[in-house]
């Protein structure tokens, strides 16, 4: 979320132009990707080790990245804070690992989080505009310090094998593989329509300023769509919910993309967010409810940030070449695809739940 702001910052440090900015901060999602990839079972076998590790990385990270220049010393320090961030995932995902509706831990996790880092984006926003990389990297470095306690506090706990009814509940082989391929595209439609979102914003003739301000506030709100999840308490009622919220983000697009001016931006980018907090839930949920350890919802953070990636790479070359209209139209084909995977896992897991409600009344 605060990704803008670090670029900008990068950018401003002599010698660090915007193509070596962009590089020096995705070394920070290689680094989750690293972690990710490497040590998703580490937290099992040393907790309190991988919470110490991961919240000094962090802290190390954010401050080298205060004070060094050079584009390989700053990519180190993006590379040391995103394994550090890594590491505390990790920690989240354990801990929440074979917890039955799960879905309800996420959408509370993300309003959390959106509310810390709305606070935090909005108070990085409202400081004096600087000639040089200012002090977001030390605010950065602070909230690390802050949130130590309750991280130190963390202490994931080992559950039993599923059997008997909640064994119907775990995925197949091919049900799996529907919804990890939900994952990747939902993260690229997202990422690539919010990479030309400036753009469009252009289009509408609205100032640089103004883009950005309609942007940190459809962000901030569309945390708001995981108040769906974080409410929902019958298993069964999942389908509709994912359903509605991939109609939702469709529509969204159709009207950012096709509908220049203020307000559809606004509103299209609102629109949109709220789907994506709404929906990302339910599927990160059910992946947790089939995750003995947390080491399957680790790994399907890459399948994300490789979504995110490639829907970046892509959202330019592809917008150049089609307009709006077009682009619009190849995102809403790549959310029918996702909504497609995800309908046929939710729509058996609903006939799944409904069967073993009835068998226990």
């Amino acid at each position: 979320m605060v990704m803008p702001l670090i670029v900008l910052a990068l950018n401003r440090i002599p010698g660090i132009g915007a193509a070596a900015a962009t590089a020096i901060a995705a070394a920070e999602l290689a680094g989750i990707a690293l972690y990710a990839t490497l040590a998703p079972r580490l937290v099992r076998h040393a907790a309190g080790l991988t919470a110490i590790a991961g919240l000094s990385a962090l802290f190390l990270g954010e401050a080298a990245t205060q004070y060094l220049s050079g584009m390989g010393p700053l990519a180190a320090a993006r590379l040391l804070a995103g394994l550090g961030e890594g590491a505390l995932f990790s920690l989240i995902t354990s801990t929440v690992a074979g917890v039955a509706n799960a879905q309800r831990i996420w959408g509370q996790i993300n309003l959390l989080g959106g509310l810390a880092m709305g606070a935090l984006l909005y108070g990085l926003s409202a400081l004096p505009p600087r000639s040089d990389r200012g002090t977001l990297f030390l605010w950065l470095a602070a909230m690390a310090l802050l949130v130590a306690p309750l991280v130190l506090m963390i202490r994931p706990q080992r559950r039993p094998a599923v059997r008997g009814a909640s064994a119907a509940r775990v995925l197949g082989a091919r049900q799996m593989g529907l919804i990890l391929l939900v994952v990747p595209l939902v993260y690229a439609v997202q990422s690539g329509q919010w990479a030309v979102s400036g753009y469009v914003g252009a289009l509408a003739h609205m100032t640089s300023a103004r883009i950005g301000l309609f942007l940190a506030v459809s962000s901030i709100a569309g945390f708001s769509g995981a108040l769906v999840p974080s409410l929902t308490r019958n298993p069964a009622h999942r389908l509709a919910f994912v359903t509605l919220g991939f109609a939702l983000m469709a529509m969204a697009l159709l009207v950012f993309f096709n509908w220049l001016g203020e307000w559809p931006f606004l509103w299209g980018q609102i629109a949109l967010n709220v789907g994506f907090y709404a929906v990302t839930p339910f599927v990160t949920g059910l992946l947790t409810e089939n995750d003995q350890d947390g080491a399957l919802v680790l790994r399907t953070l890459v399948l994300a940030l490789l979504g995110a990636a490639g829907g970046t790479a892509l959202a330019g070359v592809l917008f150049s070449a089609g307009g709006p209209r077009t682009f619009s139209l190849l995102c809403v084909a790549v959310l029918a695809a996702a909504t497609g995977a995800a309908w046929l896992v939710f729509r058996r897991r609903s006939h799944d739940e409904r069967a073993l409600q009835e068998m226990t009344t």
